[in-house]
């Protein structure tokens, strides 16, 4: 049996970009707010494909399609998850929340409930 995948969930809000990187049995791994998109091209895939080599697993990454700067700029978006979509390791979805937007201003006090529903709706379908 395989190890489970990694699940990483991206919301870019204007100022900057709030991921959050979990595993099944293990919860969250790595949480962050960088800049809003990154400097360099192939930013994404690069950070991507780190990820999934430190940890030795797949990983499935699901951009929040409701975010700020997503709707403000999707074709930005496009271009930057189509470079990190070549790898045979990274899957990407674009997903919206079941009940709305994630909450931005709790980030960091600990509730990843919107996180967490994000991830379970693009990987289950569940709400």
């Amino acid at each position: 049996m395989s190890p489970p995948p990694l699940w990483m969930s991206i919301e870019p809000l204007f100022g900057y970009t709030q991921m959050l990187l979990s595993q099944p049995g293990r919860g969250t791994l790595l949480q962050a707010r960088l800049a809003k998109a990154p400097v360099q091209p192939g930013g994404v895939s690069m950070l991507l494909e780190a990820l999934s080599a430190w940890e030795g697993k797949p990983l499935y990454a699901v951009l929040d399609a409701d975010a700020e700067d997503v709707q403000a700029h999707p074709e930005r978006w496009a271009r930057l998850l189509g470079e990190a979509g070549q790898s045979p390791r990274i899957t990407i979805e674009w997903s919206s929340p079941p009940q709305g937007r994630l909450s931005q201003g709790r980030f960091f006090k600990g509730d990843f409930s919107s996180f967490k529903r994000l991830i379970k709706y693009a990987a289950t379908g569940q709400r």
